[in-house]
């Protein structure tokens, strides 16, 4: 089925009583259960079913379906942010004492997580060069835990070999994470190169309308956690916190994402709202169209910069003579999403009037519809998150 189509309607079916060809807002918190074993039975993961909205939901259930369909996975979970995501997405399988591998260029947030909160919670991240893959043999040890990277990096647009990081990262019988976020499904799907764990903000270009914030984690459900039970005991032994459940054996290949939502989601809490699902569907169903449009806008302007007399530099890896452009023709048909950056002459004096010019311009970010123009490095990437 082609994307488009998976975009429209993938994980929906008409409701049978309504007949309902939109996917509809189930608002609400609760569900009825056929009688006590039925209910049971969706405790103990023997049926499948809604429980409680922190859980899951039928509208969210369908952006989770869509999402899994388009990057290629066996499923996924949605949550509150692109942030919550990815901390469930590491906590599922780390834990005090254990660390995780990382590519040191990371979105301003995603490198004060993992430089800084995580620690403080014992859980330590080793940065390594996205260029020298292995550097992960090197950082592992039988403590670690998962290799993490961003296809595309946010603010610096980099690219990284993210099919090199998964050889490298089985090798040591480790799964490897990859925010998805800058470039999309539409783009490239890292499942297909060997990533094990996709993760998106969906507030950027999926939802493409600035009005909802999301983040999902979707499961390829190929990496073989039942065959490293002692580094990844927390799916292999009985869980605990959920009925003593062990989620390679009731699961299967969906583990990972089984535990994230049972034990993070169901414990933790950052669910997304039911009505925050349903404006994400909306902007979901254009996602090609827009990206198309994106990635064509984002390489007129970088070719216009490029030859301004009052720039700088241009970082756009869409761009021919960019470091990163033989990994966009490789693994993105040579599209390089919309992000991009460059430099005016007289650097930040000269730069800082250029927000406040020109009514085509507006607040930085990528979950707008509207061309956007800020300065990352003094808003919300530090200079460490770009080092």
């Amino acid at each position: 089925m082609k994307f488009d189509t998976l975009a429209v309607h993938a994980g929906y079916s008409p409701d049978p009583t309504t007949k309902s060809v939109a996917v509809p807002i189930y608002q609400t918190t609760s569900y009825a259960f056929d009688d006590t074993q039925h209910g049971a039975d969706l405790f103990d993961l023997k049926v499948a079913g809604n429980i409680y909205t922190r859980i899951m939901n039928p509208t969210s259930d369908v952006l989770e379906q869509r999402i899994a369909a388009l990057e290629g996975g066996i499923a996924a979970l949605t949550v509150a942010s692109g942030q919550a995501a990815i901390t469930y997405a590491i906590l599922t399988i780390a834990e005090a004492g254990d660390n995780i591998i990382a590519t040191s260029t990371l979105y301003g947030g995603t490198y004060n997580l993992f430089a800084h909160t995580l620690p403080q919670y014992g859980v330590t991240v080793r940065f390594i060069d996205a260029a020298d893959p292995a550097a992960i043999a090197a950082h592992t040890d039988e403590r670690t835990k998962a290799v993490f990277c961003e296809s595309i990096g946010n603010p610096l647009g980099n690219v990284v070999d993210f099919g090199a990081l998964a050889d490298a990262a089985h090798a040591q019988g480790l799964p490897l994470i990859v925010d998805n976020t800058v470039p999309t499904p539409y783009l490239t799907r890292p499942i297909e190169h060997g990533a094990d764990i996709v993760i998106h903000s969906l507030t950027k270009y999926i939802g493409g309308h600035g009005t909802s914030i999301g983040g999902a984690i979707v499961d390829s459900g190929n990496f073989p956690w039942a065959e490293h039970k002692a580094r990844f005991r927390r799916l292999n032994e009985p869980e605990v916190s959920y009925h003593g459940v062990v989620y390679t054996e009731a699961l299967g290949p969906a583990a990972f994402i089984g535990r994230v939502r049972t034990v993070l989601l169901r414990n933790t809490g950052a669910a997304i709202s039911p009505f925050n699902s349903f404006l994400i569907l909306q902007g979901l169903e254009t996602l090609a169209l827009r990206m198309d449009r994106h990635v064509e806008n984002a390489t007129a302007v970088a070719q216009w910069l490029k030859a301004h007399p009052k720039v700088e530099w241009v970082n756009y890896a869409g761009l021919e003579d960019h470091p990163s452009n033989p990994l966009i023709k490789k693994y993105f048909g040579g599209k390089a999403s919309g992000l991009l950056t460059f430099g005016v002459k007289g650097g930040p004096r000269g730069g800082r009037p250029l927000p406040g010019r020109g009514e085509d311009l507006h607040p930085s970010g990528q979950h707008r519809r509207r061309q956007v123009a800020g300065l990352p490095p003094s808003l919300d990437h530090p200079p460490p998150a770009v080092a």
